[in-house]
Order: C-alpha cells, then sequence, then structure tokens
C-alpha cells in the first residue's frame, strides 16, 4: 500500500506518494527542460564557432594580385 511523504522541494510540507508535490513537480521539469535548451544552445554555438572565425578570416584577407 502506498505511503504519503513529503514533498522533495526544500521548505515543502505538502505530503504526496511521489518524490515531489504537483506544483514542484511542474517547477522541476520547467528548470530541466531549460537547463537542457540552454546546454543544446551552448553546444551549437561551440560547434559554429570554429566555422565563423574561419570565414572572417577569409573575408578579411587582401585578393591576390
Amino acid at each position: 500500500m502506498p505511503m504519503l511523504h513529503g514533498c522533495g522541494f526544500p521548505g515543502c510540507s505538502t505530503f504526496t506518494l511521489s518524490t515531489y508535490c504537483v506544483e514542484h513537480e511542474l517547477l522541476v521539469r520547467a528548470l530541466k527542460e531549460s537547463e537542457r535548451i540552454h546546454a543544446a544552445a551552448l553546444d551549437e554555438q561551440a560547434a559554429d564557432a570554429p566555422l565563423s572565425a574561419a570565414a572572417e578570416n577569409q573575408a578579411q584577407e587582401p585578393a591576390a594580385l
């Protein structure tokens, strides 16, 4: 038989069957999704940086005569 316990979020006294109460479960999911999107954006920027730097260097070199 399931037992109620306190929400795992610091300072929350709501009893729940899962780790977090509904309010904090939604908050934790939103934070994790935000971190995932931020990490993906940083990876994309890091992958594009060498290409951008190479393009900038090529554009600044004078044409050979």
